[in-house]
């Protein structure tokens, strides 16, 4: 694998800007979605959350293509909510989870047009189109079809028609779903330059994206703020909880009938099997990330 083509050229000066919600409350048909909602978003910055916990519902508030209720948002200092609306602005870009546009047009045809929409200057536009492929890495694709591109490199170039325009905040949804592995690795190698030069956003489900890329997380369930803090602290959720075996085939399938198997690594001659208890069952070891998560989760179950 070509790790180089991960490279991000960056240019310019810093343009980070921070957000900040603020009892920001949503509901459809009268059934809560977002629930006093309270997060400060920074630097490269994790919102986790099981499927329907309102992540992509928050990740549209923010780009104003959603209302809401009642709340508050912030871009640093000064106020950016309009009554129901985050007001529409050029300094947050938002990628969905699923970009394609234009099929049959080319990746270079597809800039064009949305810097015209965009009202970039005919001058700068194509000194700006190659800046913006240098930076996601597509120069040498510039004269595909978007139809003949990988999932992975039709979201870079949802990436670089953000780029078009310089927003100094990138909201991602679900950035690397349905991405192989090899697409998945480059295009976090891809968020984790952008987070570099602009505040980064990343919604997902997949703790491992969250755990290679953010300094910042917050976890959200039904609606609601379970936690914010670093990835450190998340990890704490889970002490004293993780726990690991080592045993033998035949021995495994009663392991996870009888106990909550978070992870099995097979050894050869062994199987290492890590196990979410809060019961001592063999050798406690230290949480990763994805341990302190399922214990929030747990916790937040059991109170409900």
């Amino acid at each position: 694998m070509d790790m180089g083509e991960c490279q991000l050229v960056i240019g310019g000066e810093k343009s980070k800007l921070n957000i900040y919600v603020k009892d920001l409350y949503k509901s459809y048909k009268k059934k809560p979605v977002l629930s006093g909602i309270h997060l400060s978003f920074s630097g490269v910055y994790g919102l986790l959350g099981p499927n329907g916990a309102g992540k992509t519902t928050l990740m549209k508030i923010l780009a104003g293509l959603e209302p809401f209720q009642s709340g508050e948002v912030h871009a640093d200092e000064k106020l950016i909510s309009s009554k129901s609306y985050v007001k529409k602005t050029e300094l947050i870009g938002y990628l969905p989870q699923n970009f394609m546009v234009y099929p049959d047009l080319t990746v270079y045809q597809v800039l064009e047009h949305i810097a015209v929409l965009q009202g970039l200057p005919v001058s700068k536009t194509s000194l700006k189109i190659q800046e913006v492929l240098e930076q996601v890495n597509l120069k040498l694709h510039k004269n595909k079809k978007m139809k003949e591109l990988s999932g992975g490199m039709r979201r870079r170039v949802g990436i670089a028609q953000l780029l078009l325009r310089k927003p100094s905040v990138l909201l991602f949804d679900e950035p690397t779903a349905g991405l192989d592995i090899e697409e998945r690795v480059r295009f976090r190698n891809l968020l984790k330059q952008l987070g570099r030069v602009h505040t980064v956003i990343i919604s997902s489900h997949l703790v491992e994206d969250i755990e290679f890329l953010c300094d910042q997380i917050g976890v959200i369930r039904n609606g609601k703020v379970l936690f914010e803090g670093s990835p450190l602290q998340l990890k704490k959720m889970a002490d004293r909880y993780v726990f690991q075996l080592q045993v033998n085939n035949y021995e495994l399938d009663e392991v996870i009938a009888n106990h909550e198997v978070i992870q099995l690594d097979d050894e050869g001659k062994h199987i290492l099997v890590r196990i979410l208890s809060n019961k001592p069952v063999g050798k406690a070891v230290s949480p990763k990330l994805i341990d302190g998560y399922l214990s929030l989760l747990k916790e937040s179950q059991s109170h409900e």
